[in-house]
């Protein structure tokens, strides 16, 4: 019997589609779910072991000719994400003659290329700052090497939630929305080409699943805060990052990703501007 292989980002931002994903009302399908940090699903996808997820916008707009998206679909911030954040022993003015006297090292976390680029150009072209060296580091490690360094994911909303004395801290969801005006795409639901016959029905499936389990969110979250009880994080601070999270994939967010890919194209990190593709 076939079954649908799905990538499931371990962090909270998309906690609540998948657990209401677990509960379908109809639309069942057999599928597997299979977990991991963004970069880790990346490799999944294109290694063709799963095939769909919600992965990193930047792995689509870098091989955007090996996949399709699902329309309607992202993880995204019009604003303060609280999740992926700049964390430095000085405000952000004073980062370049911080970084001067400091080997011109900024660290950053190898589980999030779209983050990572995001930083890069918020850095160069939105703070007018000189590209330092960039080192990939653990995530969790950058708090104990006193540098500046980019946290992502749950480990960055601890720091949110609970601000370590002496850092200052800059939202890059915000950070970009201050500056372009624009929401900011972190993933998209990325699948597979070429899928069997089989896979493909139930991708449809899946794929109507998610846009109703969309809409279903706000009227869910009580219940979803009674069953993050475990999570480590207090109910006000996961009601507040769960009301700012957004998982659509309309005409704003489209112009902001083509503003990104054009932003990453200038800097260097992407070859082009591709379109979106998405499975009709």
């Amino acid at each position: 019997m076939p079954t649908l292989n799905i990538g499931k980002i371990d962090y909270l931002n998309v906690w609540p589609m998948f657990q209401l994903l677990e509960h379908p009302e109809d639309g069942h399908f057999d599928h597997t779910l299979v977990p991991g940090h963004p970069s880790f699903l990346n490799e999944l996808l294109a290694r063709g072991e799963i095939d769909v997820s919600p992965s990193s916008a930047f792995e689509y707009l870098l091989h955007a000719e090996q996949y399709q998206i699902l329309p309607g679909l992202s993880i995204s911030s019009d604003g303060p994400v609280q999740s992926v954040l700049l964390v430095s022993p000085v405000p952000r003015e004073d980062l370049p003659s911080f970084l001067a006297h400091h080997h011109n090292r900024v660290n950053v976390t190898g589980a999030s290329a779209t983050s990572v680029a995001l930083l890069k150009v918020l850095w160069s072209l939105a703070w007018g700052f000189d590209q330092p060296q960039w080192q990939v580091v653990e995530p969790g490690e950058g708090l104990g090497l006193g540098l500046p360094f980019l946290e992502i994911g749950d480990r960055a909303l601890r720091i949110h939630a609970d601000r370590p004395r002496g850092w200052h801290i800059t939202d890059l969801g915000e950070a970009w929305k201050q500056w372009t005006g624009l929401p900011f795409v972190f993933a998209l639901w990325i699948v597979r080409k070429n899928l069997f016959p089989e896979r493909q029905a139930m991708l449809t499936t899946l794929a109507a699943r998610l846009l109703d389990i969309k809409k279903q969110v706000p009227d869910h979250l009580e219940h979803l805060l009674d069953q993050a009880r475990n999570k480590g994080f207090s109910r006000e601070v996961l009601r507040r990052y769960w009301q700012i999270m957004s998982y659509e994939l309309g005409e704003q967010e489209q112009a902001s990703l083509a503003l990104y890919a054009h932003l990453c194209t200038r800097l260097g990190l992407l070859p082009g501007c591709p379109a979106l593709n998405k499975c009709t």
